[in-house]
């Protein structure tokens, strides 16, 4: 979708083959840019319910105003913003314009107490969209400045208006038009709301001891208790993203759960030369995976062998 601090665009893929194919409905609590659900491939036979959820309103509005056949008049209102739409900047007149409307726009989307109505909430999505745009990895929005490609880079404003509204990323607009509910909930009323036997949650939180790089989010030491905690009493089937830490092993036994782990490149982590940091990304999850019962089912035939 779009750059965003914890996105999962380069590792959507490996996450998305670890989901069941028969599930009804599928939620993510902590949606931010939907990242894992734009990779998901057409293989969910019974899939008749798509839930985005972020407790951030800004991201909740925005995904409102794309789902459905929504996206075609989003696309065409971005298309009438003069957003550096070349990734150029030939004069010094332009640039001050150009930071001067993301200044305002990021002012006042940003701005405590803002709300987010009926009559404003396309102008409000357009505005977070120039914003998100125009930063650096999409981290912290609500106070990183305003960036000049120079003519580097192919504008993220112009890439993201042309996935609304051409018909080489039809894919990507088929996802979007079976996105079924867009919520603005806490976490944990969005699992008790969607829970079933047949329902999936992938959970992506704010990391432990990162919490304070997302904006508009209120998620802290006991929140992340609290999420183990009720994962595992409910129904439905989850996996959950997370970096290792010493505390998530007591919280998620590996021997309950199923611990999956890759290595693999921060996009956030993004530095001014252009290299990156790597991490290793923990899946953990309450069910087992074809390959762990493929083992087991494989170990169970040795034993009986040698009886």
């Amino acid at each position: 979708m779009i750059s965003y601090i914890g996105g999962k665009s380069i590792i959507g893929k490996w996450i998305r083959d670890y989901i069941p194919t028969n599930i009804e409905t599928y939620v993510e609590t902590f949606g931010g840019m939907f990242w894992v659900y734009f990779c998901m491939e057409d293989k969910y036979p019974n899939l008749n319910k798509v839930v985005y959820n972020d407790f951030n309103q800004l991201n909740t509005n925005l995904f409102e105003n794309v789902r459905g056949s929504n996206y075609k008049q989003f696309g065409e209102l971005l298309k009438l913003e003069d957003c550096q739409q070349k990734g150029v900047v030939d004069t010094p007149e332009q640039l001050q314009l150009y930071t001067d409307t993301f200044n305002s726009y990021q002012k006042e989307i940003f701005a405590d107490g803002f709300q987010i109505t009926d009559s404003n909430k396309l102008e409000v999505a357009k505005k977070y969209v120039y914003v998100l745009t125009q930063i650096f990895s999409g981290s912290q929005p609500e106070k990183s400045k305003y960036m000049n490609y120079k003519g580097k880079y192919k504008s993220k404003f112009t890439t993201f208006t042309e996935k609304l509204t051409t018909q080489k990323y039809d894919k990507f607009q088929k996802q979007l038009e079976k996105i079924s509910v867009c919520e603005n909930m806490d976490y944990s009323d969005v699992i008790r709301k969607y829970d079933s036997p047949t329902t999936y949650f992938y959970v992506d939180p704010p990391y432990w001891k990162t919490e304070n790089y997302y904006s508009k989010h209120d998620f802290d030491r006991d929140d992340h208790e609290k999420l183990c905690t009720q994962l595992k009493g409910i129904d439905g089937r989850w996996s959950l993203s997370y970096y290792d830490f010493d505390l998530l092993q007591e919280w998620l036994p590996k021997n309950e759960f199923v611990w999956e782990e890759k290595q693999f490149t921060k996009q956030a982590g993004t530095k001014k030369d252009g290299t990156r940091d790597k991490g290793t990304e923990l899946l953990i999850m309450n069910y087992k995976i074809q390959k762990e019962i493929e083992k087991e089912n494989k170990l169970i035939g040795e034993f009986f062998d040698n009886e």
